[in-house]
């Protein structure tokens, strides 16, 4: 099937006696893909598919091409084309861990554009539906959803223009070796010749681990966002029935924040705490639980300063493009390698490597 229709190839075929195995000698002088749409076809109906449902995609098609491609077509294009998307990914990690860091890692890994004054580096999850069941505790005899958790990572920052650029990457690896493909991301776009490195996230322990390992002399900051987020639950704790009162207990806090970081926040929590009866004691003690340990990256008054950005917008941006807008659709459910190999082929098109993947012929090499 090409981007005109059906296209008929007369070729001879072959059967391995001992293998039963099929061979078509015209295919590799030819350099066609094992399945019978052309590349052609693929590359542009997999890019659409970076953007719309299948069924979207297939209306498009049909309108423009007037070509019809089923869902089971489609499916075993996207995992055949993002497969080689997430093995080319996978089998970089491989090459780099075999050397120990430092140097030696460093010069295996070639700088593709200039360094920015100021690069940025994030990461964060979002969960998305899965084709599998498991057993619910809370109802005997029924199943219900597994969900599962796609890393996200990116590295930004802005030109001489003040234009905002960005690379992305997505996986489903460990916190470990997530961190070695973010950290190849970010050398790629600079990171070691970069004057300044900041590295935000919010305050989970997956994203502790890849900026302890792989950026400790980058900049921490904790999400603004994130940190407000928490104030906000707990004061709806304190004040259950009532939202105008837990909004002025969230914006005092936010202003001690504000104006005098973390450590300022925290005093302040530390000051009302006795003036509470034992039950809101609890709720405040989680509060100062989570900030104590995380105050060194909570200095937003100099961060403000230095101009940096303390904000999580660009790498929740970056989860919507790369996960929320594609995976989790109404009524979505996705298998492992499918949710893997679509987020591979978005990351392609969000950093405008979409050209050179294909050239690197990612369907004749998934046969």
């Amino acid at each position: 099937m090409g981007l005109n229709g059906p296209v008929l190839i007369r070729r001879a075929r072959y059967r391995c006696s001992k293998t039963g195995r099929m061979v078509f000698p015209l295919d590799a002088i030819l350099d066609l893909p094992a399945c019978e749409v052309s590349v052609s076809l693929a590359r542009r109906a997999l890019r659409l598919g970076t953007l719309t449902s299948f069924a979207g995609l297939q209306e498009e098609l049909l309108v423009q091409h007037n070509v019809r491609l089923t869902d089971s077509t489609l499916d075993l294009l996207m995992q055949a084309a993002g497969g080689v998307a997430e093995r080319d990914r996978q089998a970089e990690m491989d090459r780099l861990e075999k050397v120990p860091m430092g140097l030696h890692r460093e010069e295996l890994v070639p700088r593709e554009r200039s360094a920015p004054k100021r690069l940025y580096i994030s990461c964060d999850g979002v969960t998305y539906r899965t084709r599998y069941r498991e057993c619910d505790p809370d109802r005997v005899g029924e199943q219900r959803l597994i969900y599962q958790e796609m890393k996200a990572g990116t590295v930004f920052w802005q030109d001489e223009r003040e234009h905002w650029h960005k690379q992305v990457l997505a996986g489903r690896d460990g916190p470990e070796r997530f961190g070695l493909s973010l950290w190849n991301l970010a050398v790629r776009c600079g990171m070691l010749i970069a004057p300044e490195v900041i590295f935000i996230s919010d305050g989970g322990t997956w994203c502790n681990t890849v900026a302890e390992m792989y950026f400790k002399d980058a900049t921490r900051i904790l999400d603004w966002y994130h940190l407000s987020e928490h104030i906000w639950e707990t004061g709806r704790q304190l004040y259950p029935q009532d939202e105008k009162a837990a909004g002025r207990w969230v914006n005092k806090c936010l202003t001690h924040l504000h104006d005098s970081s973390g450590i300022g926040l925290l005093r302040h929590l530390e000051r009302s705490r006795p003036c509470r009866v034992a039950g809101e004691q609890a709720i405040l003690d989680g509060l100062i639980g989570y900030v104590c340990p995380r105050l060194a990256i909570t200095d937003y008054v100099d961060y403000r300063a230095a101009g940096y950005v303390i904000g999580s917008g660009m790498m929740e941006s970056t989860c919507k493009q790369l996960v929320t807008q594609r995976l989790k659709g109404t009524g979505m459910q996705w298998s492992e390698a499918g949710a893997v190999a679509m987020t591979g082929l978005i990351a392609h098109r969000i950093n405008r490597t979409w050209d050179r993947f294909w050239a690197s012929r990612p369907l004749q090499r998934a046969a």
